[in-house]
């Protein structure tokens, strides 16, 4: 097998013509495309339109360049709305994790992690190790903060460590997820009850929100993931997913009516235009670019901006 050698912009264009790709008239255009993007990172949304070959050779199935730069470009504008939604959950979790905290333990208890930690779950000397590293965690992200109290000695106690209302500021969301699933089920029963939902429909969607953050953070291929670990279906918008087999979709569409269902109560007013308007384009008023985004149909997708368990939505 040879090695792979240099292509220029206009020769990748003549390979990905070859295996299907159907491009414009304008080829100057399309070959600053490429250029722009990457070939890789075409394939990588062209990936949809791949179908069987009898040789190794991916083909496409007559897939327009147009419809690939489309979902390039609506998966960005996706990324970008989807990351300030989820800062939004993300603050007022924190929120949730700090009050509660603050309220039961002072403003120093969290430190002690015996007194909310799940102790059925962990032992003792699982609950020394996992206190022993966030502390350790937590003094280097105090020392490396540029927010203005963390520097008040009035708002830190005797090893530096900040109080419970300032900690939660130097936390990742990963790391806010971590605190919830680690507590006690009394403290995360109330916890959910903030958001509406049971312990374990609260950790099923943080840890879907926590991938899904992770995948706009690195600006990944986000319309075509599969999620590993399925979480638990909104109940308020289970109908509008796309399911086979008495089985829901893994797919882009659950994280985002999750999404739509925690901010029906964080921020009832929280507009999903922009991410409504992105579906739209890239399902093209096609039920099957639909279902592969994970939504039951197109119309489907209209649930993001229509008010809350609409029945006017007829699929």
């Amino acid at each position: 097998m040879q090695p792979p050698h240099y292509l220029t912009p206009s020769e990748q264009k003549n390979l990905l013509q070859q295996r299907g790709i159907i491009f414009s008239n304008n080829e100057a255009k399309d070959i600053q495309k490429i250029k722009e993007i990457g070939f890789y990172k075409i394939k990588e949304f062209a990936v949809i339109y791949l179908s069987k070959s009898m040789d190794s050779m991916p083909k496409y199935n007559n897939a327009y360049f147009g419809d690939i730069l489309t979902r390039y470009y609506q998966d960005k504008n996706l990324r970008m709305h989807i990351f300030h939604a989820s800062e939004s959950i993300e603050v007022f979790l924190n929120n949730q994790i700090s009050d509660l905290l603050g309220k039961k333990y002072g403003a120093f208890g969290y430190l002690e992690f015996k007194n909310w930690m799940d102790r059925k779950r962990f032992n003792k000397f699982e609950v020394e190790e996992k206190q022993y590293y966030f502390k350790k965690m937590l003094l280097r992200k105090t020392r490396i903060s540029s927010l203005a109290d963390m520097k008040d000695r009035n708002n830190l106690d005797r090893e530096g460590f900040p109080t419970i209302w300032l900690m939660t500021d130097c936390l990742t969301f990963g790391d806010s997820v971590h605190i919830v699933e680690n507590m006690s089920l009394k403290n995360k029963r109330q916890i959910a009850s903030a958001f509406k939902c049971t312990p374990t429909e609260l950790m099923s969607w943080l840890k879907c929100l926590n991938f899904i953050r992770n995948i706009c953070a690195h600006n990944n291929d986000m319309i075509d993931i599969s999620i590993i670990t399925k979480p638990q279906p909104p109940k308020n918008y289970r109908k509008f997913l796309f399911s086979s087999y008495h089985q829901f979709t893994n797919k882009i569409a659950i994280a985002i009516l999750i999404i739509k269902q925690v901010m029906e109560v964080i921020n009832p007013k929280y507009s999903f235009y922009d991410i409504h308007h992105a579906f739209k384009r890239i399902s093209n008023n096609d039920d099957k670019l639909a279902q592969a985004l994970g939504f039951k149909s197109c119309k489907a997708i209209d649930s993001l901006i229509s008010e809350k368990n609409s029945d006017d939505i007829h699929l």
